[in-house]
């Protein structure tokens, strides 16, 4: 009995150890499986690791290219707002110069339009090209007498002076004696 009960527990731990090398072999294949699988995912991986990696360079490359034309563009951007601004003042001051301008033209429009503004204005003319004849004439006048007036003062040169008045442009009749030089 004792061997009946040994080859029975013997078959017995024998279909306990096929079906546990069979189940060992399942598990051994489906782990075999997955690291094929594994193999493959890592590979993939990597391939795309480094597919990745060129796009991030290329990306970087990118990045720097549009920083670049980012500067510059800032940079047209400050010169057009500069030149925006002078432009600006430059705009004021015509308007200004306009505005004037057309106040003006409107202001003598206004005037020359009735027959008598029209006389009051040319007689306004005639009396200052008068006035500024004049006082050209007396600036002229001035300018003469201050000639003169150093020309006295270097020295009499053969003007005749009577009564300690220059008789200059008088006529006159005068007898010039000249004594001859004499010697010491």
């Amino acid at each position: 009995m004792v061997s009946s009960a040994l080859a029975a527990k013997f078959v017995f731990d024998k279909r306990r150890l096929a079906t546990a090398y069979e189940q060992a072999k399942v598990s051994l294949a489906q782990l075999e499986r997955e690291r094929t699988h594994l193999s493959q995912e890592l590979a993939q991986a990597k391939e795309t690791m480094t597919d990745q990696a060129e796009e991030i360079g290329s990306l970087e490359q990118e990045l720097n290219n549009l920083q670049s034309r980012f500067d510059l563009a800032e940079q047209e951007v400050w010169r057009l707002q500069t030149e925006q601004l002078a432009l600006r003042e430059a705009n004021d001051g015509i308007s200004r110069r306009l505005a004037a301008a057309v106040q003006d033209k409107q202001a003598l429009e206004a005037r020359l339009s009735s027959l008598k503004e029209l006389k009051l204005a040319m007689q306004a003319v005639r009396r200052k090209l008068r006035d500024e004849r004049w006082q050209a004439w007396l600036a002229r006048i001035r300018v003469q007498r201050v000639h003169d007036q150093q020309q006295l003062a270097n020295g009499n040169r053969g003007y005749v002076v009577r009564n300690g008045v220059p008789t200059l442009g008088e006529p006159t009749r005068l007898q010039v004696r000249v004594l001859d030089p004499q010697t010491p």
